[in-house]
């Protein structure tokens, strides 16, 4: 059938397939044919399938273990109670308080972190097994929907792709590589009775000795010490760098950040300065100019943030609606052409000359403008809690932006 196809471009010839082969599967993606376009809409059902009972699988067992380390962390959070007046050394109050976020904080932080990285590592799965132009349009539609809430972490995405790419993915994979020996090792060290009293040795060390004793404890468990140092230094510069980058692309607003503080700053502390030095007291009032200043700080990149939001709303939802047309266009509709009326004029659809995408992407991204706007730019619930992790990572990047 591909050898009665006359000579074309060939993508019209794509375009012009018969049913048949469509349904032959000759469309799908990397197919080896000579003359083929890669549309990038193939779907391995096979690898679907298995991809699909491996998320099942570890569904199930990560459901189990993250049951264990609850109830696991329960008991040790009710141990520490009984443990605390064996620590008579304990005796400042920064101690205590680190102390207290080390027994009843960290480790259901700890315990939450890991429900987001199970869940990253799932999409990463389903990522692997989704075709190339499905991906373009899932991502085209968040872009209109999402891009300004999320501009900072966007365009620090964008720079660390440009700074590094597969680099920084090699890094970040071996600090986490050496992050699970440490995790297995404090697992295994927890449980460590040597004096056989029934109460675990952790649970019975002061502060200063369990520092101590857990530090000793991270660096055995490391294999590659040089390794991940080196990891950490190209992180840290490529993060320097990210930054930089960042600040030179949003000048504008950085510069009205900068400015709104400056000029906000010595009024607030003349007018709030007095109230807040005697409410604090004498032996804090040295903190009063730090305080309103961070104040103003947050005020700036708050009213800076918004109007960079609504910015980058208005072109990222343009540049969403226009890869999802694309996409669309590109992927899908050679798939659908031959079951549509002719009437419809699409039997020869040709996508070099065709306007699906504009009239695909320009009301899709007036629909996701409109949405960001109405919605101040912000995360309804159940959405908001689900991706909590990007909201504190784009809050981070726009404080070191801004300030």
């Amino acid at each position: 059938q591909h050898a009665r196809i006359p000579k074309r471009h060939p993508l019209e010839a794509f375009c012009t397939m018969s049913t048949e082969e469509a349904k032959a599967g000759l469309l799908s993606e990397g197919s080896g044919k000579a003359g083929e376009v890669e549309l990038g809409m193939g779907f391995d059902k096979e690898a679907a399938t298995k991809t699909a009972g491996e998320i099942k699988d570890e569904t199930s067992k990560f459901y189990k273990e993250i049951g264990n380390e609850i109830g696991k962390t329960w008991e040790s959070m009710r141990a520490a109670k009984f443990t605390e007046t064996l620590n008579a050394e304990d005796d400042t109050m920064p101690k205590k308080a680190l102390k207290c976020f080390m027994t009843y904080l960290m480790k259901p932080l700890i315990i939450v972190l890991m429900i987001y990285v199970f869940i990253i590592r799932m999409l990463y799965k389903v990522y692997q097994v989704l075709p190339i132009h499905l991906l373009e349009m899932i991502f085209g539609i968040g872009l209109c929907f999402f891009g300004g809430v999320y501009f900072a972490s966007i365009a620090a995405f964008e720079a660390f792709r440009n700074f590094g790419g597969q680099l920084l993915v090699d890094e970040l994979a071996l600090c986490w590589e050496q992050a699970l020996l440490v995790k297995a090792a404090n697992e295994e060290d927890d449980k460590k009775d040597v004096d056989k009293n029934g109460v675990a040795d952790v649970q019975e060390m002061g502060y200063n000795e369990l520092i101590t004793h857990k530090a000793k404890m991270a660096m055995m468990a490391v294999d590659k010490p040089e390794r991940l140092m080196k990891a950490s230094e190209y992180l840290f510069t490529a993060w320097v760098a990210v930054i930089a980058t960042l600040k030179s692309q949003f000048a504008k607003t950085v510069a009205i950040a900068l400015g709104i503080a400056d000029q906000l700053q010595l009024p607030a502390i003349q007018i709030f300065g007095p109230t807040l030095a005697m409410l604090l007291g004498k032996d804090l009032s040295h903190w009063t100019a730090p305080i309103i200043g961070t104040t103003i700080k947050v005020i700036a990149v708050v009213i800076s943030s918004y109007i960079q939001a609504v910015i980058s709303a208005f072109y990222s939802g343009i540049r969403g609606g226009r890869l999802f047309g694309e996409a669309f266009m590109y992927g899908v509709m050679p798939y659908i052409s031959p079951y549509l009326p002719e009437c419809m004029g699409v039997k020869n659809f040709d996508p070099a000359e065709s306007y699906l995408d504009e009239i695909l992407g320009f009301p899709l991204a007036a629909a996701g403008f409109y949405w960001q706007i109405t919605h101040g730019f912000a995360l309804e619930f159940p959405y908001s809690l689900i991706m909590l992790p990007c909201t504190i990572v784009e809050w981070v990047i726009r404080w070191h932006i801004y300030t």
